[in-house]
């Protein structure tokens, strides 16, 4: 099959969204269909240092940049990456578009009914109703009524990756197109050769001999950091061997909250905040890391978490995060509330329980391999895909 994917942006800061989309175009690649990617350089408020409308080939995909400009909603546009829609829309099987309240998502649904190409809309999240109403409501209200609702009701489907974002899409609109179910997936290869353990805190002396608690990816409000600090101020007032790690980059002004929050709590000297990391670094830390942790208040899906369980780590998240229900079935982390006591008590009771840390990793990479890899989603996908485009 001939598949277009389109993304507004894949910008390393973006997390979650970079290692999905990426993962989805080269699950689909390696399964022999031709994948083109169709993004901008938007990174922020900057753009991304590479060469704009050209091809660029990362393991068998189809990679395009083009430039980004905002509009009046805050969201991102770019009329070169419209004018080249228009002419690839009408040579491909399908069309994956990736978020919502973007002009690129608009123009390429645009296009697919124009040109007859079956779409299907991957919301990533942004249909949670609680998130919806945070920022900018009346401007996203808006903008659904003249855009987004006919492009949901014309799709061939709408791709969730759990059942909480099925269950919220459903809270915020009412939409004609069928649904599909597909977990997101990380390339389990580099998991298999990970970095000695000690590598990272090689450099961080103050991580010497300590416990390491850490939660990585974007420094976000929603992560729940706050609730973290609280309750890794409590659980560092009953020990002195823990140690936290914040790992990704983030808004500096948050950052320096966060920052001001481990101050005021007395803990700021027995914790690191790493800023960006690359790949190398982000498997050193998961690597040495002793508990994962993600007190969310939305999360989609997760990947950080199926990051972090890939690694054996044991997991300690919120009922906000995405896959919640599925670590907890398959017994393969604690899941609490978002509230700071409860946290406390769930991290503790992994520090002090040392089998409980070990089985717990363990069932989590077997969830991983059994649900979460890009292999699987792959799979998955082209099977759906196929069966909306009639293709045996």
């Amino acid at each position: 099959m001939r598949i277009l994917v389109t993304s507004f942006h894949i910008a390393p800061q973006s997390g979650g969204l970079r290692v999905g989309v990426l993962g989805l175009c080269k699950g689909l690649a390696k399964r022999g269909h031709q994948v083109s990617l169709y993004t901008t350089n938007a990174d922020g408020n900057k753009t991304l240092d590479v060469s704009l409308g050209v091809s660029t080939l990362e393991e068998d995909v189809e990679v395009f940049y083009y430039p980004a400009q905002k509009t009046i909603f805050g969201n991102v546009l770019s009329y070169p990456m419209v004018r080249a829609l228009r002419q690839r829309v009408p040579n491909v099987d399908l069309v994956l578009i990736h978020s919502l309240y973007q002009f690129t998502s608009t123009v390429a649904a645009h296009y697919c009914r124009k040109f007859r190409v079956p779409y299907v809309l991957r919301p990533h999240g942004i249909l949670d109703p609680t998130l919806a109403r945070r920022r900018r409501w009346l401007l996203k209200w808006a903008y659904i009524q003249l855009f987004e609702k006919r492009n949901f009701d014309c799709a061939a489907a709408i791709q969730y990756s759990t059942r909480m974002e099925e269950e919220m899409a459903r809270q915020f609109m009412t939409v004609k197109s069928p649904n599909l179910l597909i977990p997101e997936g990380i390339n389990l290869d580099p998991f298999a050769k990970l970095p000695h353990r000690g590598s990272f805190r090689a450099g961080y002396p103050e991580m010497a001999g300590k416990t390491l608690i850490l939660c990585l990816g974007r420094l976000h409000q929603k992560k729940g950091l706050e609730l973290l600090v609280e309750a890794f101020s409590r659980v560092a007032a009953r020990r002195d061997d823990v140690h936290l790690v914040l790992a990704g980059s983030g808004d500096s002004d948050y950052v320096m909250r966060i920052a001001q929050m481990l101050r005021d709590r007395g803990v700021f000297d027995r914790a690191t905040i790493t800023g960006q990391l690359d790949d190398d670094e982000k498997f050193a830390v998961l690597r040495d890391a002793d508990v994962f942790v993600l007190p969310s208040y939305g999360e989609n899906f997760g990947i950080s978490v199926v990051e972090a369980m890939a690694c054996g780590l044991p997991v300690v998240i919120s009922d906000k995060v995405g896959i919640w229900r599925e670590i907890a079935e398959a017994e393969a982390g604690i899941v609490t509330t978002c509230q700071s006591e409860k946290i406390a008590d769930a991290i503790e009771r992994l520090l002090n329980d040392p089998g409980l840390r070990m089985a717990l990793g363990r069932h989590g990479k077997t969830l991983v391999g059994a649900q979460f890899s890009t292999d699987r989603m792959a799979e998955r996908m082209e099977t759906a895909y196929q069966s909306l485009c009639g293709v045996a």
